[in-house]
């Protein structure tokens, strides 16, 4: 049994001779699908007439279910290469169907058009017999125009692709990504001058060379205990913190120095200093007390003054007058009272424990402390000052026989911000290169003249640096998104400034840039 395959554009006639052509008495003719022999059953009726006439026996193979039907119509043996078991079986029984009804279900499937039936070769024509050409012509009379419907198989496979493809494109678009590379030219600026900021200046005076400046200060206190060296009897008197209160009047009242105190056990504490007790408050029509704290001293040395707190102290001065029970002190501690030997600083301890002091209170001050006020300020070196404002010494020494130091220092400094002293020199830089910023910038700071009195401060600059064109690339980015990329590239050329650029696109193919202005990446040289 031997297989003639059939293409697509082989005729009847051709077929014919194929079979005719064969030495063996069996052929298998594999058809393939959309050929023109499925156009009309005639065709599989003359197949089996000259197949017969030429003492063959023929077998269609095809994977065309039209062709399977057709040749089944015509009473000749036809299978499926893929379920050969399956189709025999299976087409054995099925009831052969008439011409007509072959014609009729080709009808029900897509139109093929044939405007020609296929010429058969010269010597064909020759050698066929009458009733052969007789049939032909029946085959070309019995054409009609048939529907093709592609298997569910190839409908799906078509789906897929389709959904895969514009998938594809859909995630391609979503993920198109561009980068530009713009290249500026550049040109060196110098500069060397005076600048002077002050406290006085609101805004940045191009002509004086003069910025805003800012005055900073920040105080800070200091006690420190350092040891006696000196041993010898001392009568000392005890010392502490009292608080007066008026709850006489709205007016104030003046105490002088050395105004008595007295406990309810007698005790006397003079005021250290005068002070004036300030004028109560009147509430709703009711006094309502003022106060205020003072330091006071036992009228007597000795251990027995060091005490507090005690609620209550009265005035011997105002007694016999309306003011006695109204102007009063409460005291809070004393300490300090002491008869005997102890240890004493003398004048070589008292001076060292100054210096160290001072020392500490400089030391004290820490740096980070001003940046978290001045920040945002250049403050520099030459512009800081440190001022020691206070400098006491206690010399009654406690139980372990130790003295205090107690310090107050102040720090100031004057600074400006940065960013003006650049916009000043970008204003001098413009004036020769217009519409540029600075791409590299170093300045040095020189001469730097402080006056804290006045809250101004100069110094003397020395610039090196590049200067670019000046360019908003947000802006830039706004302007040209989803834009062609021819017209990208002419805006680009447009740049005042431009040294070169580069556009590129993902994937090659777009033409347009994306819309999305996260997928546009922008650097600019």
């Amino acid at each position: 049994m031997k297989k003639v395959f059939v293409s697509k554009s082989d005729g009847v006639a051709e077929v014919v001779e194929k079979i005719i052509g064969e030495p063996e008495s069996e052929v298998i003719l594999v058809i393939p699908r959309e050929t023109i022999l499925d156009d009309s059953v005639s065709n599989f009726h003359l197949l089996k007439r000259e197949a017969a006439a030429a003492n063959k026996n023929i077998i269609i193979e095809s994977v065309d279910e039209e062709i399977l039907a057709l040749a089944k119509a015509s009473r000749i043996e036809a299978i499926h290469p893929l379920f050969k078991k399956k189709k025999s079986s299976s087409l054995s029984d099925i009831v052969p169907m008439s011409s007509e009804e072959a014609t009729e279900t080709v009808k029900t499937r897509k139109t093929k058009f044939s405007s020609l039936p296929s010429s058969p070769k010269v010597g064909m024509e020759k050698s066929s017999s009458p009733a052969v050409t007789k049939e032909r012509k029946i085959s070309r009379e019995l054409e009609v125009k048939k529907y093709h419907f592609p298997s569910r198989r190839a409908t799906l496979i078509v789906i897929i692709s389709l959904l895969l493809i514009g998938g594809g494109l859909y995630i391609l678009n979503s993920f198109r990504q561009a980068e530009i590379v713009i290249n500026f030219s550049t040109a060196p600026f110098n500069y060397t001058g005076e600048i002077t900021a002050s406290a006085s200046a609101s805004k940045i005076d191009l002509t004086a060379k003069t910025l805003p400046a800012e005055t900073f200060t920040e105080p800070k206190n200091l006690t420190e205990t350092y040891p006696a060296s000196s041993r010898k009897n001392v009568s000392l008197k005890a010392t502490g913190q009292i608080v007066v209160y008026n709850a006489f009047s709205s007016e104030s009242q003046a105490l002088v120095a050395q105004t008595r105190f007295s406990t309810p056990d007698g005790k006397i504490y003079r005021l250290t200093n005068g002070i004036v007790v300030p004028g109560a408050k009147i509430v709703d029509g009711k006094i309502s007390p003022s106060s205020i704290e003072a330091t006071v001293t036992a009228d007597q040395p000795g251990a027995q003054f060091n005490s507090g707190p005690i609620e209550k102290l009265s005035i011997p001065g105002f007694k016999n007058s309306p003011k006695y029970s109204k102007f009063y002190g409460s005291l809070v501690q004393a300490t300090g009272g002491f008869i005997g030997e102890k240890l004493v600083p003398i004048e070589k301890d008292i001076a060292s424990a100054k210096d160290k002091t001072t020392r500490d209170l400089k030391a004290a001050f820490s740096s980070d402390l001003l940046n978290q006020k001045s920040a945002g300020f250049k403050i520099l070196d030459g512009a800081k000052e440190v001022k020691i404002t206070k400098i006491s010494v206690n010399k009654n020494t406690d139980e372990k026989g130790n003295f205090s130091v107690s310090g107050e220092v102040e720090f100031r400094a004057i600074g400006f911000k940065e960013e003006d002293l650049k916009s000043l020199l970008l204003n001098l830089a413009t004036k020769e290169n217009p519409n540029s910023i600075f791409k590299e910038i170093q300045i040095d700071f020189k001469d730097v003249k402080a006056n804290f009195d006045k809250s101004q401060l100069s110094f003397n600059v020395f610039v090196s640096s590049v200067l670019t064109a000046a360019f908003d690339q947000d802006s830039f980015k706004t302007q040209i998104l989803g834009q062609d990329i021819s017209a990208v590239r002419s805006s680009i050329k447009n740049l005042e400034g431009l040294s070169d650029a580069k556009v590129s696109i993902w994937p090659s193919w777009l033409s347009q840039l994306p819309k999305d202005p996260q997928r546009i990446k922008i650097t600019v040289n």
